[in-house]
């Protein structure tokens, strides 16, 4: 499942990028820059409106699923053996020693970083208030536009989700073999020499 999802993942800005390629071809821009702009403004937009229809899902199943979770959680706990136990305590104690290290660097820090920080995060916000204006003042001709981009990205992923599912174990052993193999090409390609 998870390696399905990093194909999506992956996937998605080849997806964004050909389909805003598609739309570039349908509206030629005026210019080389301007195309270019357009397109990735473009899928940042399809991106950001496939995330909140994802987020809202998300948010309307999540009441019950915390319940099932919490249930479930005690059950693990109290059908794990002693070891487990312990596996799972000093996972939490690393989780928190990296929340408590995360605020010991902010407590650390120089009022220049801090500015830099939050900086980084405003930029961020009004990437999210940007696209919500870009969105209300956009035309009815071009929102439609925009969710027929945003439902192409979409099916990209069901359908890649849709023939993992439908594949038998040996495609999905092959495919797993050949992602095993770039990660591997990957991590030579990008590792230093030894000397």
């Amino acid at each position: 499942m998870q390696f399905i999802r990093k194909i999506a993942i992956m996937g998605l800005p080849l997806a964004t990028a050909l389909v805003s390629a598609t739309a570039a071809y349908a509206d030629p821009c005026l210019s080389l820059t301007s195309c270019a702009q357009q397109q990735v403004q473009q899928g940042v937009e399809n991106t950001r409106n496939a995330v909140k229809t994802d987020t809202n899902q998300f948010s309307s199943n999540l009441k019950n699923a915390r319940q099932s979770a919490q249930d479930q959680a005690k059950a693990r706990w109290n059908n794990a053996s002693d070891a487990t136990r312990q596996k799972w305590e000093a996972q939490r104690n690393k989780v928190t020693s990296a929340e408590q290290n995360a605020k010991d660097k902010w407590n650390n820090a120089n009022e220049e970083t801090r500015k830099k920080w939050e900086a980084q995060r405003d930029k961020v916000t009004n990437a999210e208030q940007n696209a919500k204006d870009k969105w209300n003042n956009a035309s009815d001709e071009t929102r439609k536009k925009w969710e027929a981009q945003r439902d192409s990205v979409t099916n990209t992923g069901k359908n890649a989700q849709n023939k993992w599912n439908n594949a038998g174990q040996n495609a999905k052993n092959a495919w797993k073999s050949q992602k095993d193999r770039i990660n591997s090409d990957w991590k030579d390609a990008t590792s230093l020499p030894k000397l």
